[in-house]
């Protein structure tokens, strides 16, 4: 079976009051104010954690939350523009704000439900976001009943947003019983349980954001701190954003083709030519949203390394230099390229070399 958010979104009568003018906003700030420090914000923390501020000032954390609820509301598509504009501007903005947008979709489909509401209205008064940490190996999780609710030992390998967010939506499994509550994102020791973080882990791209294991060590869960549950579903493959954002920076590296040093050549131009229409074509199938995640994923990877080389050789030797967009934007393609890497997603990259 294969899902999406759409199921899980507000309508369209929700977002339709506030979409042009959060769109418009949100493109104005990204062309005047991140296009001319995007490569910076990569790498040094106080310039992103001061752009971040200006990002959720424009009401980006209110995506996706029922408009009943204070929100903006959105449906799939709003979602789906959200991640190809970004893309094409800070994939590091978009990379931790992301963590909060995947918590509110899954936050929403556990609506109607009262604690889940209050939650999504606190979020909207403090304008706070939150993180993410969805139990995905139940083989690293171990969970023991107890008489005030349950202990919690094992490691998170990933998390997103130390210092940034201040819990994370988590969930955790028992006798078929899938829970859903919040974490703190913070080391810390209480009723004689501990979470422990790892140093930041370093990467090669979004290394402005920080990223960290999380270890629990007999961490109580009380019985009324669970939000909601429901039993363990069948496993689906669902869309992965990376689809979304693979289209965002085809649109990028489009631009980076024409301005390069040969981008005006016949020869550029008659590949940039193929490449834009099929960035377009691309961007529809992904809005369609009745292909395989799978697939779509794969030709969007695909599209985005086309793209890339063609940018390299339009742009020549300008290219190598640090704060060339291009050096960016490959890297942001590369990181795209294995998030969510599972083993269903594995076999599909793989089934383009056949």
């Amino acid at each position: 079976e294969i899902s999406g958010l759409a199921s899980s979104l507000p309508s369209e009568v929700e977002f339709r009051n506030h979409s042009h003018h959060f769109f418009q906003n949100l493109e104005s700030f990204l062309k005047l104010e991140i296009a001319p420090i995007a490569n910076r914000l990569d790498h040094e923390e106080d310039l992103f954690r001061h752009f971040y501020g200006r990002l959720v000032e424009l009401g980006c954390l209110k995506l996706l939350i029922p408009a009943h609820l204070g929100g903006f509301g959105g449906e799939r598509r709003h979602w789906i523009e959200y991640n190809v504009l970004m893309s094409q501007y800070s994939g590091a903005l978009l990379f931790l704000q992301a963590q909060h947008q995947f918590s509110i979709a899954q936050l929403n489909k556990l609506l109607p439900d009262p604690k889940v509401e209050s939650l999504l209205q606190s979020l909207v008064l403090k304008n706070q976001g939150i993180g993410l940490a969805l139990q995905k190996n139940k083989e690293l999780l171990r969970v023991e009943k107890v008489p005030q609710g349950y202990r919690l030992s094992g490691t998170f390998l990933w998390t997103t947003g130390f210092s940034f967010f201040s819990h994370l939506l988590f969930s955790f499994e028992y006798e078929g019983i899938l829970f859903y509550t919040l974490l703190p994102l913070e080391p810390l020791e209480m009723e004689e349980g501990r979470i422990t973080l790892s140093p930041k882990i370093e990467t090669v791209v979004f290394n402005a954001v920080p990223s960290h294991s999380i270890t629990l060590n007999q961490w109580l869960i009380k019985e009324n701190d669970l939000l909601a549950r429901h039993r363990v579903e069948p496993k689906k493959i669902s869309e992965h954003p990376s689809m979304y954002n693979f289209a965002g920076i085809s649109k990028a590296l489009l631009k980076v083709i024409l301005q390069g040093q040969y981008g005006s050549t016949p020869q550029v131009l008659e590949k940039y030519a193929s490449l834009e229409e099929r960035s377009n074509h691309y961007h529809q199938r992904v809005i369609e949203g009745v292909h395989h995640p799978l697939t779509l994923r794969s030709e969007g990877l695909q599209l985005a390394e086309e793209c890339a080389l063609l940018a390299r050789l339009s742009c020549g030797a300008a290219s190598i230099l640090k704060e060339h967009p291009l050096n960016r934007l490959i890297q942001e393609m590369w990181q795209y390229t294995v998030a969510g890497y599972s083993e269903d997603q594995r076999k599909a990259y793989w089934d383009m070399f056949k």
